[in-house]
């Protein structure tokens, strides 16, 4: 559960800062940038001087977000970025998924960490983690109340997306009745599902439509029906002029097959070899991802892999087949 005693140092900390500098992930997804943008905007409306950086561009389903247009795309942050400021680190575990530079600069920074993952490092000097919530736009959003600041429509904008996009609508078995209770709270405000679905879940360009079906077609069943996988390469993407923002959601898909517990999706884009990995009970997708160096959630997981990418393909299969046996045994 949350930490209120937390909550209200980092209370104070927004009070009292009046610069801030507010740091999204990697290839960001909604929930990052929803509840950037949404601090974003309490800042501004606070009087504060504000900013919204991240090392990636904002995928263009985004684009209805408010304040989209502010969020500062930057390779690196260095000293002079957080001279005199609040650094704010919104649904990161690890300074390395955030920013290059991070590492370097939180030693001299003042630093919180509003996040929703299990396997959080703790790496900033206030770390406000709650892994029992089903996106880190919910924890904002308590911040929010909490903090006597109310909702504007803009912020509740922002946070349904993270709140909507990171628990699937509301179908992960990361939602509670405080998930519902949040979602209320961001009606109240002003929030219109539906307008946010459709710019989110039905603005897709038929050919991304293609490259989602390359990928369906590519489906292998692995370990008596228990597993199921599928891929893209670089050529896939650079066919349909797209980036691994296209694939969001992909990998789920995989999870609608009868008897499927563990799904892994596979790319080779923006010069990287990615595994996301999706899981029902009692599989759990954050060890399968933790073998390669990656991380996430229990249900939700991915990884990095470097080396030759059919290489990959066969490592991480070879993995979740192992980890699928090993778990078969150990519930007998």
């Amino acid at each position: 559960m949350m930490d209120m005693a937390v909550m209200r140092e980092v209370i104070k900390k927004f009070s009292s800062s009046d610069k801030w500098v507010i740091l999204c992930h990697e290839n960001p997804d909604g929930d990052t940038m929803g509840c950037g943008l949404a601090l974003y905007s309490l800042g501004k409306r606070l009087g504060k001087k504000v900013r919204v950086m991240g090392r990636d561009p904002i995928p263009e389903r985004y684009r209805f977000l408010p304040y989209y247009h502010d969020f500062e795309c930057c390779k690196v942050i260095v000293e002079e970025d957080i001279k005199n400021a609040l650094m704010i680190c919104v649904d990161t575990s690890t300074a390395a998924r955030s920013m290059p530079g991070l590492k370097e600069v939180l030693s001299v920074a003042d630093s919180v960490n509003i996040d929703h993952h299990g396997d959080n490092h703790l790496y900033c000097k206030l770390n406000l983690v709650d892994p029992d919530v089903s996106a880190s736009a919910e924890l904002i959003t308590e911040l929010l109340i909490e903090g006597g600041w109310g909702i504007e429509e803009e912020e509740a904008i922002c946070l349904y997306t993270g709140l909507s996009t990171d628990n699937g609508n509301f179908r992960f078995g990361t939602t509670t009745a405080r998930s519902h209770l949040c979602a209320a709270r961001l009606l109240e405000a002003g929030v219109k599902p539906a307008v946010i679905d459709e710019y989110v879940n039905e603005d897709m360009k038929p050919s991304i439509l293609k490259l989602w079906g390359q990928a369906l077609m590519r489906t292998e069943m692995f370990s008596n029906g228990r597993g199921a996988l599928f891929w893209l390469k670089k050529e896939d993407f650079e066919e349909a002029g797209a980036d691994s923002s296209a694939v969001d959601g992909l990998v789920n898909k995989l999870l609608k097959i009868t008897g499927v517990r563990v799904a892994l999706f596979m790319t080779e884009a923006n010069g990287e070899n990615k595994v996301s990995i999706r899981t029902k009970t009692p599989y759990s997708a954050r060890d399968i991802a933790s073998v390669f160096g990656g991380g996430g959630h229990l249900q939700a997981a991915g990884a990095k892999i470097e080396g030759n990418f059919q290489d990959v393909v066969a490592a991480v299969k070879a993995e979740a087949e192992k980890y699928i046996d090993d778990r078969a045994s150990a519930l007998k």
